[in-house]
């Protein structure tokens, strides 16, 4: 793989980055690890804002006050439904079969042993029309429950999510990683279903966009930026107690080590490519329950030409 390395004579480009709180520690990485990143400082600098949910995200990306944003793909679908204009231009993380899956748990003493005794319960999704949503209405749907009207969908950011089903506020909750394997670590809950049990593939979990402007007046500062992204990826994969240590020492990561270091991980995909065939694949399955009602031609905002080759 070929990385390109560019010297530009002029002060380095900040670029703004809103980003969340799951699956995107190889971004993270390239703040917690800059080293890993040599045309960091130099060809651009980085400057992180942190948004628990991805609507506010979304609304500083549409008013121009952030670059790159970190978003579901599923987010990404709806948005880009809805007429909003943007780049995905490298993927972070993959949910599914290689991978970690996210994790629906209950109380150890819970009477819900299967998802068909969550008719009428009380269900958490970390914002509405979510990939954890998205995956549990699946699931619920091959079970014969009606997604619409058997559930109920409580909104609440993912760390909150333990204490919820602890306190009997969620009868269930929805764990992506790092926070799954803090819940296990602690114990007192365990696992109903997966996403797997929605979804049964591999798919795209979080992306990297990037507004057209920024892609269109500084294109070689964002090749360079994802040129290191790359590097930071390979760096997490290959080297992961070094990566993580660091992670956690940054205090990016809000679990202790030594589960954070045992926990297992998304697919990283070491090229970053944007998988445009699960990005299709769900486009049916959002179709399916209403959260897009408009035709979507993915191939419109997919674009991998900015990773190296």
């Amino acid at each position: 793989m070929a990385f390109l390395s560019i010297s530009i004579a002029s002060a380095q480009v900040n670029i703004r980055i809103g980003h969340g709180s799951a699956a995107e520690e190889t971004l993270w990485l390239m703040k917690a690890d800059p080293k890993v990143t040599p045309d960091q400082g130099k060809v651009y600098k980085l400057d992180y804002t942190l948004f628990r949910g991805s609507d506010k995200r979304f609304q500083a990306f549409e008013a121009g006050e952030i670059d790159v944003a970190t978003s579901s793909a599923h987010s990404v679908m709806m948005a880009a439904a809805e007429g909003a204009k943007f780049k995905i231009v490298a993927t972070l993380s993959r949910e599914g079969v290689k991978g970690f899956a996210t994790k629906y748990m209950v109380k150890d003493e819970s009477a819900i042993k299967s998802i068909a005794d969550l008719k009428g319960k009380n269900v958490g999704i970390n914002g509405a029309r979510s990939s954890s949503e998205l995956w549990a209405r699946l699931a619920l749907e091959k079970k014969g429950l009606d997604t619409k009207k058997d559930v109920n969908w409580i909104s609440l950011p993912f760390p909150s999510q333990g204490e919820a089903v602890r306190a009997g506020k969620l009868d269930v909750g929805a764990f992506p990683q790092p926070f799954a394997a803090f819940e296990e670590k602690r114990g007192g809950l365990r696992t109903v279903f997966t996403s797997q049990d929605g979804i049964a593939r591999d798919e795209d979990l979080m992306v990297l966009m990037v507004s057209e402007k920024f892609a269109s007046q500084q294109p070689s500062v964002l090749r360079a930026f994802l040129a290191d992204l790359v590097r930071a990826t390979a760096h997490y994969v290959k080297n992961p107690k070094e990566a993580r240590t660091a992670l956690v020492e940054a205090k990016l990561v809000g679990i202790p080590l030594d589960t954070f270091l045992t926990m297992k991980d998304y697919e990283r995909p070491l090229d970053c490519r944007v998988d445009t065939d699960s990005i299709n694949a769900m486009t049916v399955e959002l179709t399916k329950f209403g959260f897009i009602t408009k035709p979507v031609n993915v191939m419109s905002f997919i674009d991998n030409s900015f990773l190296p080759k």
